[in-house]
């Protein structure tokens, strides 16, 4: 329950908050959206920027809110905008998807811990072909990909987000499977004997 308590906090007139309060109010808010926000960019300063920016967002809007049922979620998407806003407006900030961020995405989902070093090496290989296959991807085919599959989003949330019908993002996500397992399969008959 204590770990929830900054969310109330948030809530309250940010500006009247002693600065040791707003200072674990930023940490908490950073602990719930860095991780997401790291993964699109991969690099600490954007991230940093984007957990910046996007707190004063939270903080503008969250004494207006109405139902704090969803609180985190709200902020999370608040978090994601913040960064799909900076991609726009910045095209040298690229979303990378690096190899490490797919293995541990794929690793924690993970519940088999006897593993023999053969299948952590195959693993790690498929991983790695993986990652590549799906940076070959359009940026659009790419993103859909990572919110469905590693992000699990539902296909609502998608399609609102890239104001698509539910239909056709459907179709889009079944091109980018289709164009994903091409790649990887090109990868995978070059790297295996």
């Amino acid at each position: 329950m204590e770990q929830e308590q900054w969310l109330f906090f948030l809530r309250s007139n940010f500006k009247d908050l002693d600065s040791s309060s707003q200072e674990w109010i930023y940490h908490s808010y950073k602990n719930l959206v860095y991780r997401d926000i790291y993964f699109l960019f991969r690099e600490h300063e954007l991230a940093e920027d984007v957990v910046q920016e996007s707190i004063l967002k939270v903080v503008d809007k969250a004494t207006k809110l109405d139902n704090t049922a969803n609180m985190k979620a709200w902020i999370k998407e608040v978090a994601r905008n913040t960064a799909y806003d900076m991609l726009k407006k910045n095209k040298k900030c690229r979303p990378i998807y690096s190899l490490d961020s797919v293995i541990d995405l794929v690793e924690s989902s993970s519940d088999d811990k006897e593993k023999t070093v053969a299948d952590l090496v195959e693993e790690q290989i498929r991983n790695d072909i993986l990652h590549q296959a799906i940076n070959q991807l359009k940026p659009k085919y790419r993103q859909i990909i990572i919110e469905f599959y590693f992000q699990e989003k539902p296909y609502k949330e998608i399609a609102q987000r890239l104001g698509l019908s539910q239909q056709a993002l459907a179709q889009t996500l079944f091109r980018a499977r289709k164009k994903l397992l091409h790649y990887f399969s090109k990868k995978w008959e070059r790297q295996t004997p």
